[in-house]
C-alpha cells in the first residue's frame, strides 16, 4: 500500500495537468457536428485519451468516435469499468471558470471534475500504475463514453457492436460504499402546435437547457399586457441547479416562475392553460397514479428540465426516475391522458431499472476493499435515482467517488472535489481493481 501512495504522489502533478486539459474540452452534446456522433469536442476528448494510451503503451480501441476502451492484463476474464467524458451545461452562478480547472483552498473546481472527467483521469492513470507495477490474472478494461448525460447511446453502441461484456465491474460515477440499484429513467418530450391572436394578451416562456438538470433560470414575457399592444410584462426567476435524480435538492426556476404567473388568475392570457397543466403535473398530491412509491426503490421523481412557449409551439422536456411498481408504458399513457388531445408525448431516451443482489461477489469484494483500507462508512449499499452505465451490465455497480453527506456541485454550479479526496479515490480504486482481479 505504501508503494502505491508514493506512486500517486510522484505522478500527481501529471495527473492534474491531464485533468486540466480534459476539463478545458467543452464536451457538451452536439449531435452530428462535423460528422461526429456527439460533437467535435466529445471526439477531441476521446482523441486525448487515446493519445495518452499510446504514451503509456496501453492497448486501445476507438469505436467510431462513440467511445473508446483501454485494456491491460491477461486472462480469459475481463473486469469492466465504464466512465464518461461528456458533461452537462455549466449553468449560472459559478465562482470560477467552469471549463478551466482551478485549485482553491484545497479543492479542485471545474465542470466534470467529479462527474465524470475526474474519475476518468483517475482510471487512465490507475491503468498505467497497474501495468507498471502488478501482475494481473484478469484483464481490466476501462470504457470511455461520450454520451452518458444525454441518452447513453455510446454504451448501447458498444453492446450493439458485440464488444466483450465484462464478468463484473463498477463505474466510478456514483456514491460510496456501493450503489446496487438504479431507478428506471425516461427522457420525455411533450409538444403541441399553437395559434394565437396577436392583438390580445399572450405569453412567451423559456427555461432550462437539459432534461436531467434542475433548471436554474427561466423567463417569461406577457405581450399586450392589460390589452395594450404597447405594453409588455417581463418576468424572470433564478433558481438553483442540481441533478434531476434528486430534484428536491435544487430550486426549479421553471416551476417557481409558473407559480408566480398563475397568481394572476383573473387575467385572460392566451395559452396560460399550458402553465396550469405543468403546475398541476408537478403537484404530487393531484397525481397519485403517477408518483408511485416502492419500499425498495423509493418514489417516482419528475423534473421539468426544459420548457418553451412561443407564438407557434409549446415544447417541454422532462426527466422521470421511476421504481419497479410502474412501467414505462404506464407512465406514457398517464401523461397522454393528463395532457389530452393535441399534445404529443414522445420518449426520447430510456434506461432500464438495475439491481444487483447485496450478497453478490462484486458487492462483497468492493466492501471488503473499503474494510481492508480502514474506510468505515455508516451507509449501507444503496439504490439511487441517478442513472449510470452500470444499468447496461450484469454484476456491475456504482462505486464512489462521492459520499452521501458531501455536496460536490455535480450538475450544478461550482462542481468540486478536495485534493485529498482525489488522491484517496486513486488509492481506493487501485486496490479495488486488485481485489477484483484475485
Amino acid at each position: 500500500m505504501e508503494n502505491i501512495c508514493k506512486i500517486i504522489e510522484n505522478e500527481f502533478k501529471n495527473i492534474i495537468k491531464d485533468l486540466s486539459t480534459l476539463i478545458s474540452i467543452k464536451t457538451i452534446e452536439n449531435i452530428g457536428e462535423n460528422g461526429t456522433p456527439f460533437g467535435s469536442e466529445n471526439k477531441k476528448a476521446l482523441e486525448f485519451i487515446i493519445e495518452k494510451a499510446k504514451e503509456f503503451g496501453i492497448k486501445y480501441k476507438n469505436l467510431d468516435d462513440y467511445l473508446c476502451w483501454l485494456e491491460i492484463g491477461k486472462g480469459n476474464e475481463m473486469i469492466g469499468i465504464p466512465v464518461h467524458l461528456d458533461v452537462v451545461p455549466e449553468g449560472e452562478g459559478w465562482e470560477t471558470e467552469p471549463f478551466k480547472l482551478e485549485e482553491k483552498d484545497g479543492y479542485f473546481y471545474g465542470r466534470g471534475v467529479v462527474d465524470n472527467k475526474g474519475p476518468a483521469i483517475m482510471m487512465l492513470y490507475i491503468l498505467k500504475f497497474l501495468k507498471e507495477n502488478e501482475k494481473l490474472h484478469k484483464r481490466v478494461r476501462v470504457i470511455f463514453g461520450t454520451n452518458e448525460e444525454t441518452g447513453m447511446k455510446c454504451i448501447k453502441y458498444y453492446l450493439d457492436k458485440k464488444e466483450e461484456v465484462p464478468i463484473m465491474g463498477f463505474t466510478p460515477d456514483a456514491l460510496y460504499p456501493v450503489v446496487i440499484g438504479e431507478k428506471g429513467r425516461l427522457h420525455i418530450k411533450i409538444f403541441k402546435n399553437l395559434k394565437i391572436e396577436k392583438e390580445k394578451e399572450y405569453l412567451k416562456f423559456i427555461g432550462g437547457k437539459k432534461s436531467n438538470v434542475v433548471p436554474d433560470y427561466a423567463e417569461c414575457s406577457v405581450y399586450n399586457y392589460e390589452n395594450n399592444n404597447k405594453k409588455q410584462l417581463n418576468l424572470n426567476y433564478k433558481g438553483a441547479a442540481c441533478h434531476a435524480s434528486t430534484p428536491e435538492k435544487g430550486i426549479n426556476a421553471i416551476t417557481e416562475l409558473i407559480k408566480i404567473i398563475l397568481l394572476n388568475k383573473g387575467r385572460v392570457i392566451q395559452n396560460i392553460e399550458i402553465l396550469e397543466k405543468i403546475n398541476k403535473l408537478v403537484t404530487e398530491e393531484e397525481n397519485e397514479g403517477l408518483y408511485k412509491i416502492s419500499e425498495k426503490f423509493g418514489k417516482l421523481t419528475l423534473n421539468i428540465g426544459i420548457l418553451s412557449i412561443d407564438e407557434k409551439k409549446f415544447t417541454s422536456e422532462i426527466d422521470i426516475r421511476y421504481p419497479e411498481v410502474i412501467s414505462e408504458q404506464e407512465i406514457k399513457e398517464y401523461l397522454q391522458s393528463f395532457f389530452g388531445n393535441g399534445y404529443e408525448i414522445k420518449i426520447l431516451n430510456s434506461k432500464p431499472l438495475h439491481y444487483v443482489e447485496e450478497n453478490s461477489i462484486i458487492v462483497n469484494k468492493l466492501l471488503n476493499t473499503l474494510t481492508q483500507l480502514k474506510i468505515i462508512l455508516e451507509e449501507k449499499p444503496m439504490i439511487i435515482g441517478g442513472g449510470t452505465y452500470a444499468s447496461y451490465f450484469d454484476n456491475m455497480v456504482g462505486f464512489g467517488p462521492k459520499y452521501q453527506n458531501i455536496r460536490t456541485g455535480g450538475h450544478g454550479k461550482n462542481e468540486n472535489i478536495s485534493k485529498e479526496e482525489f488522491k484517496k479515490n486513486l488509492f481506493i480504486y487501485y486496490n479495488a481493481i486488485l481485489e477484483l482481479c484475485k
